[in-house]
């Protein structure tokens, strides 16, 4: 009897979860074929008049090449900054590995109003306005710690042999790092740009506290939603939605298959060696 219950709560529990997950997203993609701007259901009339007014809509079009802008210079900046640093922590072991971690990760686990702030505070006082350069500084600050953790990751999975081999044949090191390192990292760090991405892109806390008069698409949903109900945003956010779906979606397989094709180079070189 015990063992029949659960059979049933695990498949009601999973379901349940997946209905929390997605229907609001349901909702609002229904909500942008409405014909009214009212939010009722069930939906009388239906019209894709919304999707064709939002893409004319100038400050909806700024607002995604800002974000997208935005999300390419954070990303660039992450990956810069994080592969060096992951490169420096692979080279420590023990306690101060463990410490330099703690303090890499610190970004990641803090609140990110607390975050927010504390950047609007430091750029502030080194001069730095606030607008696109701030939001991109805000954005990398966020996104170094899991740039860090994946190429480390990846660096701890591949061992040092291919690279011992190639000094012992005469490699340097430039050659070693461009050579063997960088394409064996290459999953990593295309997922780790993808991921980075994707964060920045959907990022609101920090583009609002950082960009001044500049909006990012998410800051300037919230400013048009604090008026009520638009259903042009719920359009906008359904191919928005749709396309970071789609990126993701083939992001993860594009690095699965270059996950696989790296493992078998480490894998035959292993057995070269």
């Amino acid at each position: 009897m015990t063992m029949r219950l659960r059979n049933l709560a695990l498949p009601g529990l999973f379901w349940l979860f997946v209905a929390y997950l997605f229907l609001p997203l349901l909702v609002m993609a229904a909500m942008g074929f409405r014909d009214s701007n009212f939010v009722a259901f069930p939906i009388h009339s239906w019209t894709t008049k919304w999707y064709g007014e939002v893409l004319l809509d100038r400050d909806v079009m700024e607002a995604l090449w800002l974000s997208a802008k935005v999300a390419v210079a954070s990303t660039v900046i992450s990956v810069a900054v994080g592969l060096p640093v992951a490169f420096a922590v692979a080279r420590t072991s023990g306690i101060a590995r463990g410490l330099l971690i703690a303090l890499i990760l610190l970004p990641a686990f803090l609140p990110v109003v607390v975050s927010a702030i504390s950047l609007r505070i430091f750029i502030g006082r080194i001069g730095l306005e606030t607008g696109t350069a701030a939001i991109a500084f805000g954005h990398a600050v966020g996104s170094v710690p899991f740039v860090v953790i994946m190429v480390l990751t990846r660096l701890n999975t591949m061992g040092r042999n291919m690279a011992d081999a190639a000094r012992n044949l005469g490699a340097d090191d430039v050659i070693i790092l461009v050579r063997i390192v960088l394409p064996c990292l290459s999953p990593a760090l295309l997922g780790a740009f993808m991921f980075c991405l994707l964060l920045s892109f959907e990022d609101f806390v920090r583009s609002f506290f950082l960009g001044g008069f500049e909006q990012t698409f998410p800051v300037l949903l919230f400013a048009r939603l604090r008026f009520g109900f638009d259903p042009g945003l719920a359009a906008i956010s359904t191919i928005v939605l749709i396309a970071t779906t789609g990126f993701g979606l083939y992001a993860e397989r594009f690095v699965r298959k270059r996950s696989l094709r790296s493992e078998t180079s480490l894998t035959s070189g292993a057995k070269n060696d």
